[in-house]
C-alpha cells in the first residue's frame, strides 16, 4: 500500500506527459472488458435493450475518455514552481473553463422539453413559442452582459472576475432545478447567462494576458478546445442523466459542476491584477462606423448571423423538439447531437490550416453556409430521425468550414476600421452583432413551428441557410475585394 502511494503521483505525471497514449491504453482496456462481458449481457437482455446498453456504453466510453484526456492535460502542465507561469496558467484556465462549459451543456438535449413541463397558458404566447423563449433570452443576455464582463475583467483581473462570475451561474442552475413556473425559469436562466458571459470573456482575457504574443494562437486554441470538448461531452452525458435521474437532478448536477469550476479557478489560477486604461473602451459610434462598411454588413447578414441562427434555432431548439416527437429519449437525443461536436473536433483544425494556407477564407465560409442549409433540407427526403441526423451532421461540417474563416475575414474586410478603432473594438462589435442570430434563432424557429409545424420550421431554416449562403458567395466570390487576402485565421469555432 505504501509503495502504491509513492508510485501513484509518478505514474500520473508520466501519463500526463503523454496524454493521448495514456487515453488509448485505457480505451483498449475498457473495450477488452466490454468484449468480455458482452456475451453475458446478450444472454440476459432482449435485443432492443442490449442495443440501448451498447449505445449508452459507447457514448459513456467516449465521454469518459475525453474527460480523462482533459485531466491528463492538466497533469501534463509542469508545476508553477518549476515552470514558466503561462504553461500552468493556461492549463488551469482550460480545466476551469471546461468544467463550467460542461455544466451549461448538460441541459442541451432537453431544455425545451423541461420548459414545456413548466408552461402555463399565457395570452398571446403559445406553448411552442414559450419553449424557445429561455434559449433566446439566454443568448440575448449573454450579448448584453459581455461588454460589462470584459470591463470587469480589465478592471479587477480575470481570476477575481471569474470567481465572482461563477456564483450567479451556480445559483442559476440550482434555481432552475427548483423552478416551479416559467417566470422562475426565465429568472434563473438569466443568472446563468450572466455567469456564462463572465466566464467566456474572463477566460479569453486571462489567456491573452498570461500568454506571450508568440504563443497567443496556441493559448486561444486551448480555449476553443475546452469549449468544443465540453459541448461534445455535455449533450450525451446530460441526456443519460436526465433519463436516469430526471431533468431537475441534472440541473442540480450542473450547479455542482459550476461550483467545481469555481474551485478550480480558485486553486489553479494565479492571482492577476486589472489593467485599467490599457484597452480602448467600447463606443456606440463604433457600431455605426462598421455598418458603413458594406462587406462587413454582408458578412454579418449572409454568414455570421445565419450561422448563429442555425446553431440555436436548429440544433438547440428544433432538434430536441423534433427528435422527442419522433420517440427519442433525452439520452438518444444527446447521442445524436454529439455528432455535431465530433465533426467539428475532427474537421475544424484541418479546415483552419487549409484555409490559412490557401488564403481562401471567403470560399470556405460560403461553402459552409450552403452545406448547412442544404443539410437541414434533408428532412424533405426523410422526415424521421435519419433526416434530422443528416441535418445535424451537415451543420457540423458547415460550422467547421465557416466559424474560423468568418473570424479571419473580419480583419481582411475591415482594415481601415481596425487601424482607426483597434482590432479588439472591431471584434467586439462583430461579436455583439452576430449574437443577434443566436437570439433570433429559437424565436424564429418557434414562431414558424407554432404556425406551420416542426417540419416546416426545419425546412424554413434550411432554405434560409441556402439563400444566405448563395448571397454570401455572390458578394464575396463573384465580386472579391481588390486588396490581397490576409493569411491570419482563427483556429477553431466557439458557439
Amino acid at each position: 500500500m505504501a509503495l502504491s502511494a509513492l508510485l501513484t503521483p509518478a505514474l500520473l505525471r508520466a501519463a500526463g506527459a503523454t496524454p493521448l497514449r495514456a487515453v488509448m491504453m485505457v480505451a483498449a482496456a475498457l473495450i477488452a472488458f466490454a468484449a468480455g462481458v458482452l456475451p453475458q449481457l446478450a444472454s440476459v437482455l432482449p435485443a432492443e435493450a442490449l442495443g440501448g446498453v451498447l449505445f449508452d456504453g459507447a457514448v459513456l466510453l467516449l465521454v469518459s475518455l475525453l474527460l480523462a484526456f482533459e485531466a491528463l492535460l492538466l497533469l501534463a502542465a509542469p508545476p508553477r514552481r518549476s515552470a514558466p507561469l503561462p504553461a500552468s496558467a493556461v492549463a488551469g484556465m482550460r480545466a476551469a473553463l471546461f468544467l463550467f462549459m460542461l455544466a451549461e451543456e448538460l441541459s442541451r438535449s432537453f431544455l425545451p422539453l423541461y420548459t414545456r413541463e413548466l408552461y402555463t397558458p399565457v395570452p398571446g404566447l403559445s406553448e411552442t413559442l414559450m419553449m424557445g423563449l429561455p434559449i433566446g433570452l439566454f443568448m440575448a443576455l449573454v450579448a448584453v452582459f459581455t461588454p460589462f464582463a470584459g470591463a470587469w475583467a480589465d478592471r479587477f483581473g480575470s481570476r477575481r472576475t471569474l470567481l465572482l462570475g461563477t456564483l450567479p451561474a451556480v445559483a442559476g442552475f440550482a434555481g432552475t432545478a427548483l423552478a416551479g413556473s416559467m417566470a422562475e425559469l426565465l429568472l434563473w436562466r438569466s443568472a446563468c447567462a450572466l455567469g456564462y458571459a463572465v466566464m467566456f470573456i474572463g477566460a479569453q482575457g486571462f489567456i491573452a494576458r498570461h500568454t506571450p504574443a508568440g504563443q497567443r494562437a496556441r493559448g486561444m486554441a486551448q480555449f476553443v478546445a475546452a469549449v468544443v470538448v465540453a459541448g461534445l461531452c455535455g449533450a450525451p452525458l446530460g441526456g443519460i442523466l436526465a433519463d436516469l435521474l430526471g431533468y431537475r437532478a441534472t440541473f442540480a448536477a450542473s450547479a455542482l459542476q459550476a461550483l467545481a469550476a469555481s474551485f478550480a479557478a480558485a486553486t489553479l489560477l494565479p492571482a492577476d491584477r486589472g489593467e485599467r486604461g490599457r484597452a480602448r473602451r467600447f463606443r456606440l459610434g463604433d457600431v455605426g462606423g462598421l455598418l458603413a462598411n458594406q462587406r462587413f454588413v454582408a458578412l454579418l447578414l449572409f454568414s455570421s448571423v445565419p450561422t448563429k441562427l442555425m446553431l440555436t434555432g436548429y440544433l438547440f431548439y428544433l432538434v430536441p423538439v423534433s427528435l422527442h416527437a419522433a420517440g427519442e429519449t433525452p439520452a438518444g437525443i444527446g447521442r445524436l447531437m454529439m455528432t455535431y461536436g465530433l465533426i467539428i473536433v475532427l474537421l475544424g483544425p484541418w479546415v483552419s490550416r487549409l484555409a490559412d494556407r490557401t488564403g481562401r477564407h471567403a470560399l470556405f465560409a460560403g461553402i459552409g453556409g450552403l452545406v448547412g442549409g442544404a443539410g437541414a433540407l434533408a428532412i424533405l427526403q426523410d422526415p424521421g430521425v435519419p433526416g434530422i441526423l443528416a441535418g445535424i451532421a451537415a451543420l457540423g461540417v458547415a460550422h467547421a468550414l465557416n466559424n474560423a474563416t468568418q473570424l479571419a475575414l473580419v480583419p481582411e474586410i475591415c482594415r481601415a476600421e481596425c487601424a482607426r478603432m483597434g482590432e479588439s473594438s472591431v471584434f467586439g462589435v462583430y461579436r455583439l452583432l452576430e449574437r443577434g442570430g443566436s437570439v433570433a434563432g429559437p424565436l424564429l424557429a418557434a414562431a414558424v413551428a407554432d404556425r406551420f409545424g416542426i417540419q416546416a420550421a426545419l425546412v424554413t431554416l434550411g432554405a434560409l441557410g441556402v439563400l444566405c449562403g448563395t448571397a454570401f458567395c455572390a458578394v464575396f466570390l463573384l465580386a472579391p475585394a481588390a486588396a490581397p487576402a490576409s493569411r491570419t485565421a482563427g483556429k477553431g469555432a466557439v458557439p
